[in-house]
């Protein structure tokens, strides 16, 4: 099979949907010779963050002279981006390689009961796990890719668990309120394994502080027994004064990455307790060179134009607010979100600071139709505007601003990957746009 085949059918598994459980993910593992057991793991839960606390980790150890893994989802443009080893994507042969061998055995479970069929997720989880064994990193940096209890991650042993802000997300899969979602991200807490939280409400803390205490798991709050201050966000970056590493720089634009980085330096700490070499120059360093497309990634200065992947109410909040003051002139919002997602509480926060909004939709089953995110910006926003597809809906908007508005786009990671499709092929377009050429 091509490359391209094997992809089509990697895809078609998509049509499986979403089904939580350990049990096929664990009897593929084992029948692969067990991968998930011969390389060592940071293991990284929540709602928001948690690949911004990934790529940070990654960069750090990456610093510190390892080998390191790094498993994320979803991708933006190209599937092998969940799949790299020290910022390089899994290659295709590689990938065509992993496929030959982990198909044969999805096909023959599927051949024994429908149960037994194997999903998208849990064969690029499996194929992650593989290529991670047979290319003998140090360290691999996991992602969970939906809750946490049951997701297909969740069959590691890490060094450390990381737990970031956790909110209202996939409520008819982890349920309907912060404690039962808190419930599900905290299910990756292992016995005796440190966890590392981010602050938050009463109710979700007191669901992960009791979880640790069921499994001895020795838990630390960021905020509270991890301290750190956010110096300033700009459009350069976050300078963070974490508590004895001192004051770090992050590329990453926002307040919240202040947090990330608390959570990821937490993480960082346990792995030196288990006798991990980290110096606090690798540290310093792997914060500085912590790339992360996608999330506040600034692609034009002018005008300045902004790709973000804030996909609930509490992070267009704070996006929002981060936006009023980075900014100036108008804001021009392109806004395409997934079905599963809080589309009233996003417009409400995102709608009111755009003087114009387009509406989209991105090509996916659980896209909402254009329509509706147009209805529910209408309630916040005076001037909206419906475009079916998203690279249109971004060509209108670069054609609409001026030299000091901004275009921000936002709304989920797919809706971010058409957009950056549609800006790669797009380069004679651009230039139009740019008011600095």
């Amino acid at each position: 099979m091509s490359y391209q085949e094997t992809l089509n059918w990697l895809f078609s598994l998509e049509n499986m949907g979403i089904k939580l459980g350990l049990e096929n993910t664990i009897e593929l593992l084992k029948r692969l010779g067990d991968p998930h057991l011969r390389f060592r793991s940071v293991h990284i839960a929540g709602t928001k963050g948690k690949g911004s606390v990934c790529a940070m980790i990654s960069s750090i150890l990456q610093e510190a002279g390892y080998k390191v893994g790094l498993y994320t989802s979803p991708h933006l443009v190209d599937f092998r981006e969940r799949i790299q080893i020290n910022r390089t994507q899994i290659s295709e042969s590689e990938l065509l390689r992993l496929i030959e061998e982990i198909r044969p055995i999805a096909e023959e479970m599927a051949s024994v009961n429908a149960y037994k069929r194997l999903t998208f997720f849990e064969i690029t989880t499996a194929l992650a796990f593989l290529y991670f064994a047979d290319k003998g990193v140090d360290e691999a940096v996991i992602e969970v890719g939906m809750g946490g209890r049951l997701d297909a991650t969740n069959v590691i042993y890490p060094d450390c668990s990381g737990i970031t802000k956790i909110g209202l997300e996939h409520t008819q899969y982890l349920g309907d309120t912060l404690g039962k979602i808190a419930f599900e991200k905290a299910g990756i807490v292992k016995p005796g394994v440190p966890v590392i939280a981010a602050d938050g409400s009463e109710e979700v803390l007191n669901v992960i502080r009791s979880v640790c205490r069921e499994r001895n798991a020795p838990l630390k709050i960021v905020g509270s027994d991890i301290k750190y201050d956010l110096i300033s966000t700009t459009l350069d970056g976050t300078i963070i004064d974490i508590e004895r590493i001192g004051r770090v720089h992050v590329p990453l634009i926002g307040s919240f990455q202040a947090l990330n980085a608390a959570i990821a330096y937490g993480c960082i700490q346990e792995l030196i307790k288990k006798g991990i070499d980290i110096p606090d120059s690798a540290i310093v360093r792997g914060f500085s060179e912590t790339r992360w497309p996608g999330r506040f990634e600034i692609l034009s200065r002018s005008p300045l134009v902004i790709f973000d992947a804030t996909h609930t109410p509490d992070g267009a909040a704070i996006v929002s607010k981060d936006l009023q003051e980075l900014v100036k002139g108008r804001i021009i919002l392109v806004l395409g979100v997934l079905n599963d997602k809080d589309i009233d509480g996003l417009a409400k926060h995102l709608g009111k600071i755009a003087t114009v909004a387009f509406a989209t939709a991105p090509k996916s089953k659980r896209a909402y139709p254009a329509h509706i995110v147009a209805d529910h910006l209408k309630r916040y926003c005076s001037q909206v505007e419906t475009v079916e597809d998203v690279g249109d809906a971004v060509e209108t908007a670069l054609r609409m601003a001026s030299v000091d508005d901004t275009v921000f786009i936002t709304g989920s990671l797919y809706t971010i990957g058409e957009a950056k499709v549609w800006w790669d092929s797009h380069e004679a377009h651009k230039r139009d746009f740019d008011h600095t050429r």
